[in-house]
């Protein structure tokens, strides 16, 4: 059964007032292709009942659900359920233009069944814009992107096999990326350019084949990089900064796989500071090359 569902709440705003856009749903069906566009102020997408602690559902495989929020002051909540173990379960893509909003989306987060091949493309413009994604399920892909803002706030949590998580940051400063992932052959890609800005990023799990992969690239200033990745398989960090006083703590841990531990760190610039651990029972192999003054850095290795 295939269910199309389009959905079109627009408004334009007056110069005497403004008003809230909102769309409650509670969606049954597997194949099914949503297409949701808000156009104002204060937008909100919530479950039926209109409580802002009760999230909009998504139940079926294969389905597609694209989401548009233009506007300040937007409010998201939804959750995606799918139990296909093969195939195509969640396509999703959330475009938001505007400032002060907040998003969550919760992927499978009822762990019920085998949740395969989800796909998210979420993009924000605008400032102070916080989006808490939670992902369940086995490979997939993941785009986030903000541009042109400042105190945005990326918070993903993901418990998911052979995925590949993308994210860039630009046009700003002052924004957070929070990754916590467990999986089994993992990659990880930040890309990050302003100032003031947080990444801290954890990766375990059985790193698979492929092992644990993680790239960030920051070119601004005053940045903090927290990153470990723990457990089996080969953990690889490759982690490139040009700007001034940045902090890096790097740790990598665990039984490892056939290459053990690597890390590539180049930091071009002043005021760095930097802690790297390598522990486990296979090779530690660093490379740090540092260029710039007032540098304090530190290197342990074990077995």
């Amino acid at each position: 059964m295939k269910h199309i569902i389009f959905l079109y709440s627009l408004f334009t705003i007056s110069l005497a007032f403004s008003a809230d856009n909102s769309i409650y749903i509670d969606q049954i069906g597997s194949s099914s292709t949503i297409d949701l566009k808000q156009d104002g102020g204060g937008n909100k997408i919530y479950g039926v009942g209109d409580t802002e602690g009760t999230a909009a559902t998504f139940t079926g495989s294969s389905q597609t659900v694209d989401i548009q929020q233009i506007g300040g002051s937007n409010l998201l909540g939804i959750d995606l359920n799918t139990t296909v173990a093969s195939g195509v379960g969640i396509d999703l893509t959330y475009y938001i233009t505007g400032s002060n909003s907040v998003a969550s989306i919760d992927v499978n987060g009822d762990g019920l069944g085998v949740a395969a091949n989800n796909t998210a493309d979420i993009q924000m413009t605008g400032d102070n814009n916080d989006l808490v994604f939670d992902l369940l399920g086995t490979g997939n892909s993941l785009i986030a992107t903000a541009t042109g803002g400042s105190y945005n706030d990326f918070n993903f949590t993901i418990n998911a096999d052979t995925t590949t998580v993308g994210v860039a940051i630009s046009g700003g400063g002052a924004n957070l990326a929070t990754l916590n992932l467990s999986s089994d052959n993992a990659i990880l890609d930040i890309d990050v350019i302003g100032s003031a800005n947080n990444v801290g990023v954890t990766q375990s799990g059985i790193g698979g084949v492929g092992g644990m992969f993680f790239d960030l690239d920051i070119n601004g200033s005053s940045n903090v990089v927290t990153t470990s990745q723990t457990d089996v398989g080969d953990h690889i960090m490759n982690i490139g900064i040009i700007g001034s006083s940045n902090l890096v703590t790097a740790t990598q841990n665990g039984s490892t796989g056939t290459a053990g531990h690597n890390i590539e760190l180049d930091i071009t610039g002043g005021s760095n500071t930097v802690s790297s651990s390598q522990t486990g029972a296979q090779d530690n192999d660093a490379n740090i090359n540092i260029t710039g003054s007032s540098n304090t850095w530190s290197l342990i290795q074990s077995d």
